[in-house]
């Protein structure tokens, strides 16, 4: 008797188990597609949705299916029904028109070592918002131009000190980059070479390539116990902690009288018991706000930085023509400040370019409807997770001739001035905007500038400059290279 007559014969009503399973899989696969008003979409498989059909450019593929279903369609990410916006016009309406109803924010096993809190996490509340308009008012009147110059001179030190030998680019800027956000939140510094900075930077790094590894858990959260997830979890509980000891440290000097950074100042807002707002500053959100703002300030800089380098590198006349406009306009007897940005049209034209030929952030975080919301005419339940293809905005025809071209002049008018782009929106729209915009800006500006004045780079002899392609973990990363420095004449 063959194995299948063995299990046949051990159901004597083996037509009626098939027809069982049958109906089950398609009541669950009816239940998947039944979409209850929401836009259509691609069909996927029961449990695990469309995650099969991704691959590793899941930002692209979506393009495709917005050619098919529409600017806003819908999907099933593993157990989630999701719907996706495509292009800028939709992504406007929904997270800049409609942003008080869908600014809400659905659980990302990826960032469970924030503990569901902080502005990032917190779901869309008074608590939520109260710590980011804090955290915006600070970031306003804080003298980062001072904090970021004070960095820029340790780098290009360290750079001179390289003699011209290679250096790898990603980690030197990551550690820069790193300081500046540290100098934000605690009013100091670290030395390159200290083991204890080394190795929070290596922990971030070491999280975020991990997680890229297990970035479906956040999709199927079921099959969290496999070891792929364990180690990006541990990898972020590591980096977790080298942070909270980084504030615990910082607590022991805390002076009511004296504001050192934005801890401090968020320290003493927790310390005010009778203020109204005291209930949003407590430690269990101040941990995860240093954490969030760590991790984002330091790794979203320093990969957009590393691709402005990898361009520059590439198109050798783009960087002649900011040596141009920064000898003209600032000469060679002092850096470039924020008080020459705006008569330096190339170089910010460039660094916008840089922002939008490689959008580090092609997919949005997840976002979650607050209640019923009809969006183009489609009902999207309270609960929906929303999510935006920003890479859609960026590569639109419509919006940008040849997008795939690195062509810094798009961003300048006919007079050589700089010109506003509506679709230009690197830091996203509405009310999860980047909350760091202003700094991140300021701060991109004056190391390029710096790096450009000081320096002439080029990669080390018999290496080839890598191509602009990028791979996709928790943001879309350069290849790694490295460079050699001259001092400019």
């Amino acid at each position: 008797m063959t194995l299948l007559q063995i299990a046949v014969a051990a159901f004597p009503d083996t037509p009626v188990l098939l027809c069982a399973v049958v109906v089950i899989f398609l009541l669950i696969l009816w239940k998947q597609l039944k979409t209850n008003g929401l836009p259509p979409g691609p069909w996927g498989f029961p449990v695990v949705g469309v995650l099969p059909f991704l691959g590793t450019d899941p930002h692209l593929v979506m393009v495709g299916w917005a050619k098919k279903y529409g600017d806003i369609f819908s999907v099933r990410l593993g157990t989630k029904t999701t719907v996706v916006l495509t292009g800028y016009e939709a992504i406007r309406d929904v997270f800049q028109r409609k942003g008080a109803l869908t600014s809400g924010r659905p659980r990302i096993p990826t960032f469970d070592f924030l503990h569901g809190k902080g502005f990032l996490c917190t779901d869309y509340c008074t608590r939520q918002r109260t710590q980011r308009e804090f955290t915006l008012k600070y970031l306003a009147k804080a003298d980062t131009e001072k904090q970021t110059e004070d960095e820029i001179d340790a780098l290009l030190q360290y750079i001179r000190n390289k003699n011209g030998e290679p250096f790898d680019f990603n980690s030197t800027i990551s550690a820069t980059v790193s300081n500046i956000i540290g100098s934000i939140l605690f009013g100091g510094r670290q030395e390159y070479d200290d083991p204890d900075f080394k190795h929070l930077v290596d922990s971030y790094h070491a999280a975020s390539r991990l997680s890229a590894q297990a970035s479906f858990q956040n999709f199927l959260p079921f099959l969290s116990f496999l070891p792929q997830c364990k180690n990006g979890n541990e990898a972020w509980n590591v980096f977790a902690s080298q942070v909270k000891c980084l504030l615990d440290q910082h607590r022991l000097g805390y002076d009511p009288g004296a504001t050192r950074g934005l801890v401090d100042a968020f320290l003493h807002q927790s310390n005010q018991g009778d203020s109204d707002n005291s209930f949003a500053f407590n430690d269990e959100d101040l941990i995860a706000n240093c954490q969030t703002l760590y991790l984002g300030g330091s790794e979203t800089t320093s990969t957009t930085l590393t691709w402005g380098m990898l361009y520059l590198l590439s198109y050798p006349d783009v960087c002649e023509k900011i040596h141009a406009e920064l000898d003209e306009v600032v000469g060679n007897t002092r850096r470039p400040s924020l008080a020459d940005r705006p008569h330096l049209p190339y170089v910010n034209a460039t660094l916008m370019e840089i922002q939008r030929c490689n959008y580090i952030g092609p997919l949005s975080l997840p976002h979650k409807a607050i209640r019923d919301t009809t969006i183009n005419g489609y009902v999207i339940p309270e609960g929906t997770t929303i999510m935006a293809n920003f890479w859609s905005v960026f590569m639109d025809e419509k919006n940008w001739s040849n997008p795939r071209e690195f062509r810094p002049t798009r961003f300048l008018d006919e007079d050589g001035n700089l010109k506003k782009i509506e679709a230009f929106i690197p830091f996203s729209l509405g009310k999860r905007s980047c909350p760091g915009e202003t700094v991140a800006r300021q701060e991109m500006f004056l190391v390029i500038a710096a790096l450009v004045q000081t320096f002439t780079f080029h990669v080390p002899e018999g290496e080839a400059i890598p191509d602009p392609d990028g791979s996709l973990g928790l943001l879309y990363e350069p290849p790694r290279y490295r460079v050699c420095a001259r001092p400019r004449d």
